[in-house]
Parts: structure tokens; sequence; C-alpha cells
């Protein structure tokens, strides 16, 4: 018989390369044996006679052509009769033969016979052998393996067409050879291979050079021994080409090693813990520490299996981080030496590892928060810095960008670690309200002076940094109270450095606090615009803006808006005001009817000119001054008792203003009495000896002295503010809720308060209040209830 090409033969045998899908692909490290140098030409007859011949004698023509050249090969390294005729011939004997079932039966008993005996010689070149010598043999056998499964399965592969197919009695080629080889290798080796890899692995982990090709074969053998379905596929290498075993099980690799590497693992590493922690300092420790979990990551990319990745990892960080972590931060070389002396490097190192196991940052930040604390304390615990508001505010900001630079740099922003910053801020800076206070006239000097020649980013910056530190207080509502009356002075007097600031600023308190608790905040800003609009319409009248010829300047603002209020005493303003008032007064009803204007007379500001000195002096000074000043025009000499009856000023502010022009600096008036002191009955005159280099002179205020503090007045109207905010916040749970019980009550207020922090004491005194006004009730059954009254 004649065949002549391409033969069914040659098309069966061109076995596409295809990778099969599955758990992973083990890559056996088996260069393809070159079977054929010369092939056959398309058409070129074969002389093979296979009518006449037996099945014995195909499988003698199988061995003489294909097996035994090829077990050569695995032995010497030479391959024999190197042409693809020999693997057709064989190929068309099994095609002959394999239809029929006796015949099939012959040719898989042979195939099982050549892969059984090769199984036999390999386990006995590893008998009574262990160690290195023992894996780097067993190595060379899995490869030798591979390539003789491939090749066979190649020429006898047309019995997995029809005679293995459906049938579990007589596995698939590849899955009998695999078994072939567990029953007749592995099994009988694998306690010796296991031990001796993990010894190898733990020889590399303490610095020797190992053969790391070998270590890959044979986690590839234990990846692929246990597999029900195996097969083997070609793969391009660059130039050359491997075998690769496709698997879809890793059973026997987790059982029969992975346990017992991970069990060896651990103890490695306790011994080594335990000598790292006798010699090493914590950031020497933690260096090493990173070393070897690199290492191991290092193992798993190179020869380890990657399902090993999580069970390896999850042991090399219980023994050399969840197991270390509390002794590593309480060194004298830890943690708290770290924050003190600002090893930032370290701390990063610390955190980057502790990462790996987040229940072990809570040690790291048990010591970040009471070293914040401990510094913040230096702090506004500094008598110095308490006595200066400004230098008091900058060295907490100070001390915020480092921390902030620090858990940015150190700790990547991590949420724990911005916790404990500011829980380490807010313990110290809300012990009181001094740092609210100080805040708000920081505030306020920057923005009156601290801001001049900054660019537009440095600017930002300020306000960012100032915004930042006012969201670590609890007592909120005390610096609105203090930044509100100090922006009413700066809108007023002409003193903001930059609008923009000022804008820049409240938008930032708008982002914090909300819309509503900055809403007096920009009614003033509305009402300055709306006062300039003003402004500019009167100066359009017929009188120019100055009735009487006293040009003058109206500011018109909301009643509740404002922190000033109108005087209480019916102050008598001088000819030449009256009539500045009476002409705006005029202007404005015919813009709003129905309003009434109350002024606000110590809040405003005038410019006198002089004309009985030698010179004409121009004075900037208080309204109440200039009051006063001009009954001078009338009289020589007047009492303080007379100047306070004929302006109606209280008698300690009239006091106060009028020694403002007696002192040294500006002795605009002079008295007969105590120069530091004015009595009911003293005479006060013009200075006819006043002489200044300036031609506007500017009469400041004395302070005042028997008054308590802008900053105590404060502090002592917040908890009257505070009544109402809590009172309100009740009233609208329980308008909403209806019937509430107390506790529930109390976390719903605590929500709703996010100007200051409530004391539950507080809540339940206005709860009972609210009870007695009969908003509220209390249950009959349930006293702890309490049920809304509409």
């Amino acid at each position: 018989m004649y065949i002549s090409g391409p033969s069914r033969a040659q098309a069966a045998c061109e076995v596409p390369a295809a990778l099969v899908s599955g758990i992973g692909l083990v890559v056996i490290q088996a260069v393809c044996a070159t079977m054929t140098t010369r092939p056959v030409a398309r058409g070129e007859p074969i002389e093979l006679n296979l009518d006449d011949m037996t099945v014995d004698q195909g499988l003698k023509l199988i061995e003489d052509e294909r097996v035994r050249p090829l077990l050569t090969y695995l032995s010497s390294g030479v391959f024999e009769n190197k042409t693809n005729l020999t693997f057709m011939k064989a190929y068309s004997v099994v095609v002959q033969f394999g239809d029929q079932q006796q015949h099939s039966l012959k040719l898989y008993a042979y195939y099982k016979k050549v892969i059984v005996e090769y199984c036999d010689e390999g386990l006995a070149s590893v008998s009574g052998i262990y160690g290195g010598e023992l894996i780097a043999k067993l190595a060379d056998n899995w490869e030798k393996q591979t390539i003789l499964t491939f090749w066979m399965q190649r020429v006898f592969q047309y019995l997995d067409r029809f005679f293995t197919k459906n049938t579990v009695e007589y596995p698939e080629l590849f899955t009998i050879a695999l078994r072939l080889f567990k029953e007749k290798v592995y099994e009988m080796v694998k306690d010796r291979m296991v031990a001796a890899i993990i010894d190898v692995i733990n020889k590399e982990r303490d610095g020797h050079d190992v053969s790391q090709d070998t270590l890959r074969q044979l986690i590839e053998l234990l990846c692929t021994v246990g597999d029900m379905q195996p097969k083997i596929v070609k793969q391009k290498d660059g130039t050359t080409e491997r075998l690769m075993w496709v698997c879809s099980s890793r059973d026997i690799y987790k059982a029969e090693f992975e346990s017992k590497l991970m069990n060896s693992t651990a103890e490695y590493y306790k011994k080594k813990v335990t000598g790292w922690m006798a010699e090493c300092s914590c950031p020497l420790f933690l260096q090493e520490v990173e070393r070897r979990l690199q290492d191991e990551d290092g193992r798993l990319s190179r020869y380890l299996d990657r399902s090993s990745g999580e069970p390896l990892r999850e042991v090399c960080q219980r023994e050399l981080i969840l197991n270390t972590a509390k002794q590593l931060v309480e060194m004298d070389s830890g943690c708290q030496h770290m924050f003190v002396n600002s090893k930032h490097d370290d701390l990063t190192l610390m955190y980057r590892l502790f990462r790996r196991e987040p229940t072990m940052l809570p040690y790291m930040t048990g010591v970040m928060e009471p070293y914040i604390e401990t510094r913040c304390t230096k702090i506004v615990e500094d008598q110095e810095n308490i006595d200066n508001p400004p230098q008091y505010i900058e060295q907490v900001l100070e001390l915020k960008k480092e921390l902030d630079e620090m858990v940015s740099r150190c700790f990547e922003n991590d949420s724990s670690f911005q916790k404990a910053r500011n829980r380490g801020f807010q313990n110290v800076l809300n012990k009181d309200t001094r740092c609210a206070k100080y805040l708000a006239l920081y505030a306020d000097l920057q923005l009156k002076k601290g801001l001049k020649g900054r660019n537009e980013d440095e600017t930002q910056g300020l306000v960012n940094s100032v915004v930042a530190l006012f969201a670590h207080l609890k007592d909120k509502d005390i610096f609105l109270d203090y930044y509100k009356r100090s922006l009413s002075k700066r809108l007023l007097n002409k003193l903001s450095i930059s609008t923009d600031a000022e804008e820049a600023f409240i938008s930032k308190l708008k982002v914090e606090i909300g819309q509503q608790a900055i809403q007096k905040l920009q009614s003033m800003f509305t009402d300055m615009t709306l006062s300039d609009q003003f402004q500019r319409e009167y100066n359009e009248q017929s009188h120019r803006g100055s009735p009487g010829g006293v040009c003058h300047e109206v500011r018109v603002l909301q009643t509740n808006a404002w922190p000033e209020k109108a005087d209480e005493a019916n102050i008598v303003p001088c000819e030449e005001m009256v009539q500045c008032i009476k002409g705006f007064e005029a202007f404005y009803e015919s813009k709003h009817s129905g309003r009434k204007l109350r002024w606000i007379y110590n809040m405003g500001q005038v410019e006198v000119a002089a004309l009985c000195f030698e010179r004409k002096y121009i004075f900037v000074m208080s309204a109440y001054q200039c009051l006063a000043l001009m009954l001078f025009n009338k009289r020589k000499s007047i009492t303080f008792k007379e100047i306070a009856e004929a302006t109606k000023v209280p008698a300690e502010e009239c006091r106060r203003h009028l020694l403002s022009m007696t002192v040294s600096k500006h002795r605009l008036l002079k008295h007969n009495g105590d120069d530091k002191k004015i009595d009911d009955g003293t005479q006060l005159e013009v200075n006819d000896a006043f002489v200044n280099e300036r031609v506007k002179v500017t009469i400041s205020l004395i302070k005042e002295k028997e008054k308590a503090t802008e900053a105590a007045v404060a502090v002592a109207e917040a908890p009257v503010e505070r009544k109402h905010v809590v009172d309100a916040a009740i009233v609208r749970v329980m308008k909403a809720r209806k019937k509430l019980d107390h506790n529930s009550l109390l976390e719903e207020v605590f929500r709703q308060c996010t100007l200051f922090k409530p004391q539950p004491s507080q809540i339940k005194v206005q709860i009972e209040h609210l009870i007695d006004r009969e908003f509220l009730k209390r249950d009959a059954e349930k006293r702890n209830i309490y049920i809304y009254l509409p």
C-alpha cells in the first residue's frame, strides 16, 4: 500500500498548540526535541504496506522507527533517523489499527508500557539520594518525562479520538501518563522531595545561591501531578519552543507541599525574629523585615505558584509584623523616638509595613496622638504665647502645617492618622475658648495688615490654614462672634487690606459650617454694597452730599446682622451733625418709607478743622470727642459735668474720650486737676499752645481701665446664645419625630449643633424648660420618652 502526501496522518499530526484555559498554566522548561530535519514533500510516496501488517508488527515498527530513537535522545541527547517520515509511518499504524477494539487495547497497553518503563528507570536513578542532588535529578527526570509524554501522545493521539473518548476505564493519553508518573515516581519520592525543596528554599533565604530553574520545575511538577485532565502544548519562547503543561488543579500542591512550606516558613522567621530583636534597633529591624518580604514576593514571581501568594504573605506578616508590632513601637528606638526626632523615613517604613496588617496601625496612632498633645500643650501653656495672641496662633499653625506634611508624606493621608492628628489637636485646643478667641484676633490682624505684600497663592494658603485650624475648634460660635465683631470694624473703618481675601475667607467658612452659620457675615457685606449705592445716589442730591457744607458718609446696617447696637442714651448731636442727619433721613425715607434709622454715634469718626491755633489742623477723632470739642466754640472753659449733660454721652465713656484729648501726646485740652483723672467739677479748656508737626492729627482713644475685656464679654454671651440654639434643635427634632426617647434625642441634638458641642446636662435643662413651656411632655408610662405638643 502506498500513501501519498499529504496523508491523513500528516493532517492529523498538525495539532495546533493552542493554550487551554484553566486555573493556571504550568510551563515546563523542556525544549522540544527536534524530531525532523527534512520534511517529506507534498505528494511524495511513502512505502508502507499496512494491509498485510499485523498489530504486533505495527507496534514493532513504532518501537523501531519512533520510540527507541526518542528514548535514545532522552538518554544521550542525540536523535537518530531525523525525518518526519518515521512519525508518519508510526502514526499510520495507529490509525490503521485504532478503529478496532482489540487492537486499540494493544496499542494503549504499549503506550502505558513505555511510560511505565521510563518511570521505573527514573525512580531507580533517584534511589538513595537526598537534598539538592535529589531535586536536581528529579527536575531532569520531569523534564524528560514531559518530552516523552508529549511525543508519545502525538504518535498515539488517534486513540483519544475514539478509544479513550467517553470512558472512565481508559483515561486519555496525557492523563494516564501523568497518573503513571504519580504512582511510579512521585508517590515514592514525595516526602524526600518536599523536604529537599523546603531545605533549599531556606538556604536561599540565608543567602546561598540555588538553582531557581530546578525549583521552578519541581513546583510545576507538584502543581501538575494531581490534575485530572492535563494537556501539554507547545509554546514559543523567542527562537525556541517549549513544552507547557496545561492544568487546572492544585490539590496535591496545596495539601502535600504548601502546608509544609508555610509551617517551615513560620518556624524559620520565628527564630530569625528572636535574633533580630536582640541585635537590631527598630529601624534596622524594619529594614530587614521589608527586605525579607520583598524576597518572598520575588520567590512567588520566580518559582512558587501564584496561588501561594496569600498564604505565604499571611505567614510572613504574622511572624514579622503581627507578632512584633507592639514590641517594635515600644522600643527605645521605636515610634516615640521617631516622632520626637522627626525620623520621617523610618516612620514611612513602619507605616508601609504595618499597613499590610491594618490592625497594627493603632499602635502607631496611639503614640502619635499623645505626641501631638504634648507639643500642642507646650505651645498653648507658654505664658509668652498666652500674652501674645498672634504668636500663639502662628506657632499652632506652624505645628499643624508640620504635622499635616508628616501625615501626608509618611502616612499617605491615611484616615486613621488624620483622625489621630485631629484628636491630638482638639484635646488640647478645646480645653478652653482661648484658641477660638485668639484665632479670630489673628484672622483680624492678617486681614487688616498681615496680608500686605502677599501674592494670591500666599493669601489663599493663609486663609486655608486658618480655616483648617478653625475646623478643629469645638467652640466655633465663639470664634464667629469675635470674627463678626472684628469684621464689623474692618468694614466700617475701611481697614480691610483685601476684599478678595475677605470673601475667600467667608467662602471657606461657608464650606466648613454651612450657609446658615455665616448668613449674618454675608449680610454685612451686602449692607456695605447697598450703603455705597446709597451714598452715590445721596451725593447726586442738590447739596451734593454736604448739607450745611459738611461732607459726610453714612452706612446703613441691618439691625440683626451687625454686632453694633444703637446708643441707648439719647445722644445730643451738634448743630452741624443735626443738619447732616436730617438731610440723609429725608433722602432715605424717599427710598424706603416706613423704615426708621437709629444712629450709632460711638462708631462714627469725624474730621474737625481747627482754626484757633497758630496753624490750621485737621483732627481725626471719634464722634463723642467731636461733640465735646464743638462745645468750646461757644465757651472757653467747661466742666466735665456740663459736657456730659450737654452731649448726653454716658459718664464713663465721656470721661475716657476727654482724657484721650488731655494726654501728653495729643494735649488738645488742658484741665486744672490730675492729668490722669477727671471729676465732675474739673474745668477743661482748649490748649492754645498745642503744636504738632503734622497737619492731620489722629486723636487715639485710651484703653478702658475698669471694664471687662471684649473677650470676656463674648464668652459670657456665648452660653445665652447657645440656649436658644439648643432649644431650636430640640423643637426641630421633636416636631419631625413626634415621639422620641431621651438618648436618641441627645444624639440628634449633638448632630444638629455644629457650631459647639452642648453638654448633656445643658440639653437636659433645656428639655425641662420646654416641658414647662408646653412644647413637650413626658410619656405617662415611660418617663424617658418625650412627646411633641403641636
